[in-house]
């Protein structure tokens, strides 16, 4: 049985009164009037109708924001029952990048989920700016990200440092001269090298090469052009992607340079069509942090999901 608020709020999200009684199961007809006869009792229009469908009224922007609390404190109330009752049941959204979300979290959530069958886990996956907005809008309860303002914006644990490599096609003549630099991502896979004994390749014998970079609102991004400010280089960008895999794909296949990280090897073991580098100490790592938003109630199930995050990772 849906609260009348919630019939209000369903319309809200979805737009339109037809699509939403699809979603509340109910007649066009019985919503509108339920939604009426709400309004009738406010004394006021919470939506008005237009040649372009609905939109809030100046009433209807406070009926919606009141109710997104009620929402928070109720799923708040049934999140502390399910811990209660010892996670016999409840569930929880995470957030990742796409190459998390492919080949870290999988992991993740089999540990999890083979010591807590009854908890379901819905996983979501995004770019930084994406998941951060998700984070602060109650969409997801958990995100995997390495910005470092997530830490100032919520609360949360470091969960490894990433080393920041550049990927190199193998038939780029550039690499003949660079054998001493060179790691495979075979290495990172069986963990038979140490990154931090590797010497560093100067970056600056790229500066004619050509880039392939994701997009702004992407943490690899901002490192990728902090690397080339304090080298001075201007990069020659061909291609500009939304996720890590995508970038590493198009190197593999030898359309230009990226960046990745080691992370990406120790979880996926990929074609071996690159060399990777090392690309020096100031810009070559990051930290990849678990986090929940602050001031919100963190479920058993939660803690027990960053609990299990901690020790696969």
């Amino acid at each position: 049985m849906f609260s009348k608020y919630e019939y209000v709020y369903q319309v809200y999200k979805e737009r339109s009164f037809t699509k939403a009684a699809e979603k509340l199961f109910i007649s066009q007809p019985s919503l509108s009037a339920a939604v009426k006869n709400i309004e009738k009792k406010l004394g006021a229009d919470i939506f008005e109708r237009t040649g372009n469908g609905i939109k809030l009224t100046d009433v209807g922007e406070e009926y919606i924001a009141a109710t997104k609390q009620i929402i928070k404190i109720e799923e708040e109330f049934k999140n502390k029952i399910n811990d209660i009752y010892n996670l016999e049941s409840g569930q929880i959204t995470v957030g990742g990048s796409n190459y998390l979300a492919s080949y870290v979290l999988p992991k993740i959530i089999n540990r999890f989920t083979s010591l807590y069958p009854n908890i379901i886990v819905t996983l979501v996956e995004g770019n930084s700016t994406i998941l951060r907005d998700m984070l602060k809008n109650d969409q997801v309860d958990i995100i995997i990200d390495s910005y470092d303002e997530i830490m100032d914006e919520n609360q949360g644990y470091s969960l490894a440092t990433e080393k920041i490599l550049l990927c190199v096609p193998k038939d780029n003549k550039i690499n003949n001269d660079l054998k001493k630099f060179q790691i495979s991502p075979d290495s990172i896979y069986d963990k038979t090298v140490d990154l931090e004994k590797v010497p560093s390749v100067p970056i600056e014998l790229f500066k004619d090469e050509k880039f392939i970079l994701l997009k702004k609102g992407n943490d690899m991004y901002n490192h990728a052009m902090d690397i080339f400010s304090k080298s001075n280089i201007e990069p020659q960008v061909i291609f500009s992607v939304d996720q890590l895999n995508i970038s590493y794909a198009l190197a593999d296949s030898g359309m230009g340079l990226c960046f990745v990280t080691d992370t990406f090897f120790k979880y996926g073991n990929f074609q071996k069509n690159v060399f990777l580098y090392n690309v020096g100490e100031e810009c070559s790592s990051r930290t990849l942090y678990i986090v929940h938003k602050k001031n919100k109630y963190c479920t058993r199930a939660m803690s027990k999901f960053i609990s299990v995050t901690k020790d696969v990772i």
